[in-house]
């Protein structure tokens, strides 16, 4: 799990730069693309890799893990061009098939772990909402018609063991959300669960 799930963090790590006391670490699925587009938009700079290490603090959105797997699984159907089916999900829930858009968000802290040891602060999702008027999402820009999440596909979805992709986050971010704290604190909880 924990090699298959780190695969997908060979891409570049990336920080926002809104303004000199705000950087913020978009993860997939907490308004990455309302962030990226608004700082696109607005010539914000965007910080990455070793370039990282020489911010403050740095701004994490966190949303509700369970809202995110299945809003993350709907998105990697709809990308993908798939309709919903249990063979597919079932290949997800053996870990055959990893996407960043479900993943645990621990993992991204792990990514930002490689360029950043300072300070964060996690925070909900809401507030990336409150502070960017753009809603982006997987759908703009795609040629393919964007399909919502049924009730149908949302009980597909939370038939597999989701609880391997949500209890990480559960029990090692929200303890410390609306809180300032070093990363590496929270990197030796995740390293202690995974081990």
């Amino acid at each position: 799990m924990f090699k298959t799930w780190t695969r997908l963090f060979l891409a570049d790590c990336e920080v926002i730069k809104f303004s000199s006391s705000l950087n913020i670490y978009p993860i997939y699925k907490n308004g990455r693309s309302s962030l990226t587009r608004y700082a696109e938009k607005n010539n914000l700079p965007i910080i990455k890799n070793k370039e990282i290490s020489s911010l403050n603090d740095i701004t994490i959105y966190i949303r509700d893990p369970l809202s995110r797997f299945v809003s993350g699984v709907h998105t990697f159907f709809y990308l993908n061009n798939l309709k919903m089916n249990y063979d597919v999900l079932e290949k997800i829930n053996k870990f055959e098939i990893v996407n960043q858009h479900f993943v645990p968000q621990c993992f991204w802290l792990m990514h930002l772990f490689k360029f950043f040891k300072g300070k964060i602060q996690l925070k909900h999702v809401n507030e990336a909402y409150d502070l960017v008027p753009v809603r982006g999402g997987p759908w703009d820009g795609n040629p393919l018609p964007w399909f919502p999440l049924t009730d149908e596909d949302r009980k597909m979805i939370m038939s597999i063991n989701y609880k391997k992709f949500t209890d990480m986050d559960y029990k090692i971010l929200y303890p410390y959300m609306n809180k300032s704290v070093k990363l590496d604190k929270i990197i030796k909880k995740i390293k202690n669960v995974l081990s």
